[in-house]
């Protein structure tokens, strides 16, 4: 079982945004509404990985979250898909405080907050059903016959669900094992054939599409020529760490590291490219020494790209920065 959910991309792109972007800066608001909308939405999904792993039903089952199914050009991501011995069960989390309804006709789902006006909010049976379709594609074209159910649970403490949806189960995370014990129920009283999970959950990783992560649209160019450069204390806010003596060493808390440019690398690829040069990368610490600079990216995890002329160093994700 992966017990492991890392931070989608556009949490780690908003992170990385606010630790270098000025607090009177006139983007950061927009920033910090951003941050609060993707941590609740990862707050949510923790607290659904915690109600499966509570349960009893942990004894043949993988749960990978934030899962691509698909290809390149046309792809969904499930927020977590869990594979028992007798079915697979996608489960979509919706961190989605207020008063909910889904009006069945315009296949809307609206909210209402105390004092605010009524918003309108994607459908959550929509992503469901459309989850559901590139899962079955994917078995179906491995000749792999498995049940595939969905359910839609809202993870936060206020939500209200006032209007259910007509062909999905809706339910709230606190209500999740209950739902978990009577989807078991209705195999235990059939004679269902069992299947390998292992290959089940092997066939989702060798076919899940690998993406270039795209920057959210909606950010002004001009905000990331505001941002500071550097590598950056993480103690100080807004400090720039200098490199002295293969140590990156902080003038006003004495902080010093080996590794801090490990994570700048990780926030550079997020904010600006996944490629860089040498002299690149110097410009943006503040290093002086190529010799020195290239040998720190080549212990890092950072390949080198190209001929001699137009060499680059790929930077690799990692999880987390």
């Amino acid at each position: 079982m992966n017990n492991n959910r890392n931070k989608s991309d556009k949490y780690l792109f908003y992170e990385a945004l606010d630790r270098r972007l000025s607090k009177v800066h006139p983007f950061w608001t927009t920033v910090q509404k951003m941050l609060r909308k993707e941590g609740g939405g990862y707050a949510g999904e923790l607290r659904v990985d915690r109600e499966l792993s509570e349960g009893k039903f942990f004894d043949s089952y993988i749960v990978m979250k934030n899962l691509l199914v698909g290809n390149e050009s046309s792809y969904c991501q499930i927020d977590s898909l869990v594979i028992y011995s007798k079915f697979i069960l996608i489960i979509e989390v919706k961190n989605i405080p207020g008063l909910l309804s889904y009006d069945e006709e315009t296949h809307q789902l609206t909210r209402r907050k105390e004092n605010d006006p009524l918003e309108s909010m994607g459908d959550p049976e929509n992503q469901l059903r459309r989850s559901e379709r590139f899962v079955k594609t994917l078995l179906k074209r491995h000749s792999m016959s498995i049940p595939v159910h969905g359910i839609i649970v809202f993870s936060n403490p206020s939500s209200i669900l006032e209007k259910p949806f007509p062909n999905s189960v809706a339910i709230h995370v606190s209500g999740l094992y209950r739902a978990l014990e009577k989807l078991h129920q209705s195999y235990a009283d059939q004679h269902s054939p069992q299947f390998d999970h292992r290959k089940a959950h092997q066939l989702f990783v060798l076919n899940e599409p690998v993406l270039t992560p795209n920057k959210p649209s909606h950010i002004p160019t001009t905000v990331f020529s505001d941002l500071t450069m550097g590598v950056l204390c993480p103690d100080c806010v807004m400090t720039k760490l200098n490199y002295k003596n293969k140590y990156w060493r902080c003038s006003i808390c004495q902080y010093k590291s080996e590794k801090s440019h490990l994570t700048t690398l990780q926030e550079y690829s997020i904010l600006f490219s996944e490629e860089l040069t040498t002299s690149e990368w110097m410009k943006f610490t503040g290093m002086n020494s190529e010799t020195t600079t290239k040998r720190m990216l080549r212990a890092s995890n950072s390949e080198r790209i190209g001929g001699n002329k137009n060499r680059k160093w790929l930077i690799h994700k990692t999880h987390p920065i």
